[in-house]
């Protein structure tokens, strides 16, 4: 089914899709948009290319599959409804605008994005319900660059991000800081929102060359990259101790509050008081078999968190290293992977937090690595 005219669905209409719906030109909805429960067939396909599609109205649009391609100058789709995509949006090609057109564009719990890329992206917030991990397909100036959060604890959660390509000094002084940050990503930063408090879920920012500077990317001997937000309460710069994936140009870090999020160099801690071996062999073979942390029993009060590539977490303990308290390899986390199960083969980030004398706490974050076999 296609409508080459605008689509424009009364208060008194509703519309079903479970098949391919295509839009060639402008979609409004005042009424019902929907999808037979249990049927996971239907596809809204916004195609267009002599001009820029709006997408509107009053009601939410529920679309199980989403597809936009429309190569007009960009952005393509104009976005001033409110839609929600249930199962995939396919950003084909083209740039949705919900910043000069007030729209929400939000993704149900299972739902994911493919396709993204500097020609494809949502031009302002993109919405996630529940708790699952998602990549936010968000970006800004020509630029995709998103934001991603990992597995919620939490039973109901709501969150959205937006990126903006320009400075953040204006709002957020880069001279109001911790001592320890030495200078802020100058000309990007995201937006992050949501309906925990306290927030606990880690984070992943990434860097671009054609966007961040490069004192952020290569920074000064002495420094590490960090991610940095903006406390609203202590009106500063505040950095988290972060994991920084070279190959994949990522810093991931677990976070306590929402905010403004952007990347920062702070000062390295040199200290060789803890040393964390990064690999493990899960095997029983004598070598290798759980984490090692040289040093950590001299300092009994410490957490540590480990969580997978989807940034589930799977480990949890107090006290680590105390009491044959180690991680062998096995899940022991709250969310989804099955307790007290075999990990599979990979990497995974971790932070570690301990107490080195009377209320002073250090931080440590980075990846392991995990295998099983013989």
């Amino acid at each position: 089914m296609s409508t080459i005219e605008s689509f424009d669905n009364k208060t008194t209409g509703d519309f079903v899709n479970d098949g391919t719906f295509y839009v060639y030109a402008n979609f409004n909805n005042d009424g019902l948009v929907t999808f037979s429960p249990n049927l996971t067939t239907g596809l809204t396909y916004f195609k267009g290319s002599a001009a820029a599609q709006t997408i509107s109205g009053v009601s939410v649009s529920e679309l199980y599959n989403a597809r936009f391609e429309n190569n007009f100058t960009q952005p393509a789709f104009l976005l001033s409804g409110d839609i929600t995509v249930f199962g995939s949006s396919d950003f084909y090609y083209g740039i949705v605008d919900n910043v000069t057109q007030p729209g929400n564009f939000l993704f149900e719990e299972n739902a994911t994005h493919q396709n993204t890329s500097n020609n494809s992206y949502v031009a302002g917030f993109v919405e996630r319900n529940k708790n699952n991990q998602f990549e936010f397909p968000i970006g800004d100036g020509g630029f995709f660059r998103p934001s991603a959060i990992s597995q919620s604890n939490a039973t109901t959660n709501f969150f959205r991000s937006r990126y903006y390509l320009k400075d953040s000094n204006a709002l957020h002084p880069h001279n109001q800081k911790d001592p320890l940050i030495q200078i802020i990503d100058l000309p990007e930063y995201w937006s992050f929102e949501s309906n925990q408090n306290p927030v606990d879920i880690a984070i992943t920012l990434s860097w671009n060359e054609a966007t961040t500077p490069n004192e952020i990317i290569n920074g000064n001997p002495g420094t590490t990259l960090a991610i940095v937000r903006w406390d609203e309460t202590a009106n500063k710069w505040v950095y988290y101790t972060s994991a920084v994936d070279e190959s994949g140009k990522t810093v991931t870090a677990t976070i306590d509050n929402d905010g403004i999020f952007t990347l920062g160099r702070i000062l390295s801690n040199s200290s060789d008081e803890i040393v964390i071996h990064n690999a493990i062999s899960a095997n029983e073979d004598g070598k290798n078999d759980f984490l090692q942390i040289d040093g950590i029993t001299n300092f009994p009060n410490n957490r540590l968190q480990i969580y997978n590539r989807w940034g589930i977490k799977v480990f949890e303990t107090t006290g680590y290293g105390i009491d044959n308290n180690f991680f062998y390899g096995y899940s022991e986390g709250r969310a989804t992977v099955k307790k007290s199960s075999i990990l599979p083969d990979g990497t995974y980030f971790y932070t570690l937090s301990y107490e080195v004398t009377n209320g002073i706490w250090k931080e440590k974050a980075g990846y392991i690595y995990l295998t099983s076999s013989n």
